[in-house]
């Protein structure tokens, strides 16, 4: 019996910069929580400075579409981590369909135990987990205890709004905004450092 491939579904687009309008193909599914775009603007709106010429990694990258609106809007490079094999197709086929040679690095693997191989900083660390699965704070501690995020780099987690991050020093929150059900917090390292 042949086995039925779900159709693509093209319910996701880049909303702002040099792709601005272009549709990608979402993961089907419950694999992946999709980005509301209303999400996706307060988010990049509140990185507008931090994005032209950034080096961004993207965990837990899904479909791709938030490392790829950071390319769209002037990022330099973005890595994207993601380690199921449905949505780590549809992200290799939403890269590919773009110009975007020599801009991606992407790896299917475990965004905690990848991140440990990293000997360089980013300048942008976008953190969009699976929800209730203790990952933001997995990830945050990772990116600390490796010095992973430049000297005056920024992360932006996406988290449900009535979650607390378990924020440590040398890493503190600078900016937090609830959009719905999802809040948006930016941390960086800590000036009393």
């Amino acid at each position: 019996m042949p086995s039925k491939k779900s159709p693509t579904t093209y319910k996701l687009r880049v909303i702002g910069g040099s792709f601005k309008r272009t549709k990608l193909a979402e993961v089907p599914g419950d694999v992946t929580r999709s980005t509301k775009d209303r999400v996706k603007e307060s988010l990049f709106n509140m990185l507008a400075p931090d994005i032209p010429g950034a080096h961004v990694c993207d965990l837990f990258a899904g479909s791709g579409a938030l490392g790829i609106e950071a390319l769209s809007r002037g990022a330099l490079h973005t890595t994207f981590i993601e380690r199921n094999h449905q949505a780590f197709s549809v992200l290799r086929q939403n890269i590919g369909a773009l110009p975007l040679k020599g801009k991606t690095t992407i790896y299917r693997s475990d965004a905690l135990t990848t991140l440990k191989t990293f000997n360089q900083g980013f300048d942008v660390i976008l953190i969009d987990p699976p929800y209730r699965k203790g990952l933001v704070d997995k990830a945050l501690t990772v990116i600390s205890e490796n010095t992973l995020l430049n000297p005056q780099g920024i992360i932006a987690v996406l988290s449900e709004n009535n979650v607390t991050l378990n924020i440590q020093v040398p890493l503190t929150i600078t900016k937090d905004k609830n959009v719905g059900i999802t809040k948006i917090t930016l941390i960086e390292w800590s000036d009393d450092v």
